[in-house]
C-alpha cells in the first residue's frame, strides 16, 4: 500500500510552513498565533487544525524534517573518507547543498537563532560527524597532540561557525568551494604554508 501523500496535502502543508517562516522573520515565535499563520497562508484556521494540533506541532514537524535531512546528508560511507586536502569532501558538499535548498529556513533557524534547540541539534549532528572522522584517524594510528575530546569540540564549533557565517553572508561561495575550504581547514589549516613549522 502506497504511503505517498496527496499532492494537495503536501501543498497545503507547504503553505503553512512558508507562512510560519515568514512570520518568524518578523517577530518572536511566541507572539505568533494560529490566526496569523492561517491569514498569511491564505488558508483558514479549520484547514490548519485538520493538519496540526497547534503551531508547536507545525514547527516541530519542520524541525524534525530538516534535522532528518541533515542526518542523511552527513552519513559517512567508508569509501568517502580520505586524507585529501585538495578535494572537497562529499559529505560537506551534500551538507551545503542541503542548506542552499532550504536557505531561508536555515537563515531563520541558525543565523537568527529563532529556535535555540535547533542550533544545538545541528551542533550535535556535526559533533557526531567529527567523532566518526576522529575514530577513523585513531584507527589509522594517527596521533593527536591535544586531547581528542578537545579536538572534537574545537572542530565541531568551527564547522558550525563557518556554516552560520556562510548563511549570514548570503552564501557567497558554492557548496563545492565551501566544502573544499572546510576540508582544507580540517587537514592542513588555513595557510598556504604552515608558519609554525
Amino acid at each position: 500500500m502506497s504511503t505517498k501523500l496527496d499532492p494537495r496535502v503536501v501543498r497545503t502543508k507547504a503553505m503553512f510552513e512558508e507562512a510560519l517562516l515568514g512570520l518568524m522573520e518578523e517577530k518572536d515565535y511566541q507572539k505568533i498565533s494560529v490566526r496569523e499563520i492561517s491569514e498569511r497562508s491564505t488558508l483558514n484556521r479549520a484547514t490548519f487544525y485538520l493538519h496540526y494540533y497547534d503551531k508547536d506541532e507545525l514547527l516541530q514537524q519542520m524541525l524534525d524534517e530538516a534535522l532528518n535531512d541533515i542526518r542523511q546528508s552527513v552519513q559517512v560511507k567508508d569509501i568517502e573518507f580520505k586524507y585529501d586536502s585538495d578535494n572537497p569532501h562529499p559529505i560537506f558538499i551534500r551538507l551545503f547543498n542541503k542548506m542552499i535548498e532550504q536557505n531561508r529556513f536555515y537563515k531563520i533557524m541558525l543565523v537568527q537563532e529563532k529556535v535555540p534547540y535547533f542550533t544545538e541539534a545541528v551542533r550535535e549532528i556535526i559533533e557526531t560527524l567529527v567523532e566518526r572522522a576522529t575514530q577513523y584517524m585513531l584507527d589509522d594510528r594517527i596521533e593527536f597532540k591535544v586531547p581528542v575530546e578537545m579536538s572534537i569540540a574545537y572542530i565541531t564549533s568551527a564547522y558550525l561557525g563557518v556554516i552560520i557565517w556562510w548563511l549570514k553572508n548570503d552564501m557567497p561561495y558554492t557548496p563545492a568551494h565551501m566544502a573544499k575550504q572546510l576540508t582544507r581547514l580540517s587537514t592542513v589549516g588555513p595557510w598556504a604554508e604552515n608558519p609554525y613549522l
